[in-house]
């Protein structure tokens, strides 16, 4: 399966959607939900804990400053088994585009 790697604009703030799912698909509130958004290098550039939306489905929000790769790393646990989930994605800097 392909995937495609979002894209995002320098500078904009960034909804991000995360989904909790227990083992058989049903979306479920974790417990001690996280996030860390990280370079492509390893370096932290943000963390903490997202916002519940709905059952099973919270969210956060990002600013971005720097152009380059992404990865966003969530985490909880859900009925005592710990979960993570990444989600990789790439700022742009469309200002030097002429």
């Amino acid at each position: 399966m392909l995937q495609i790697t979002p894209k995002f604009e320098m500078g904009n703030t960034i909804y991000f959607e995360l989904d909790y799912r227990n083992i058989s698909g049903v979306l479920t509130d974790p417990t001690s939900p996280t996030y860390t958004i990280k370079t492509s290098r390893g370096v932290s550039s943000d963390s903490g804990g997202p916002t519940k939306r709905s059952d099973g489905i919270w969210y956060i929000f990002w600013t971005s400053s720097a152009s380059g790769d992404y990865v966003l790393d969530y985490a909880g646990s859900i009925g005592g088994y710990a979960m993570k989930k990444r989600i990789l994605f790439k700022v742009v800097d469309t200002s030097t585009i002429y």
